[in-house]
């Protein structure tokens, strides 16, 4: 389910991960300039029928978590998620004389909101793009992963060192 998750949502992010060190993940697509549906919307062909002509998907399946990755992007990109100026009024509130406790819960309040929205509509896409594929595809990309996944947490011990 997870590399279904990354190829419907994240999947046409993977080319930003280096500029996302600052934004919270919705924000990936777009680099320093925030979540640009148009862009992932371009990367989104590419990255499904990459991870879905691994495990052999038709040309049918791709087109489905295709269109279900694409109404996600746009879906999301609507919900105008703004972690910049958000940061901005974090940093207004601090530079105030008096700390008003308040402004800064209410803020947090939003951008809970706001990720939980967009968390939301993520995980919505995920099951749709994973109801398109057969149980031995998922498990395929699944295995994929993980295999990755774990290749990933070996390195971290010798990067320490």
């Amino acid at each position: 389910m997870a590399a279904v998750g990354l190829m419907a949502i994240g999947a046409a992010s993977g080319y930003a991960i280096g500029h996302a060190s600052a934004a919270p993940w919705w924000m990936w697509g777009g680099g320093h300039h925030g979540f640009n549906a148009e862009r992932m919307a371009k990367r989104v062909d590419h990255r499904v029928d990459r991870m879905l002509t691994r495990v052999d998907a038709s040309d049918e399946q791709k087109g489905k978590v295709t269109a279900i990755a694409k109404t996600a992007i746009t879906d999301i990109a609507a919900l105008n998620l703004h972690p910049r100026e958000m940061r901005a009024k974090f940093v207004e509130l601090l530079r105030a004389d008096t700390i008003d406790p308040a402004a800064f819960e209410a803020l947090r309040a939003q951008q809970i909101s706001n990720a939980d929205a967009a968390s939301k509509r993520a995980v919505q896409a995920l099951t749709e793009a994973a109801a398109v594929l057969t149980p031995e595809q998922r498990r395929e990309l699944t295995e994929r992963w993980h295999d990755r996944l774990q290749d990933k947490q070996q390195e971290k011990p010798q990067e320490a060192k």
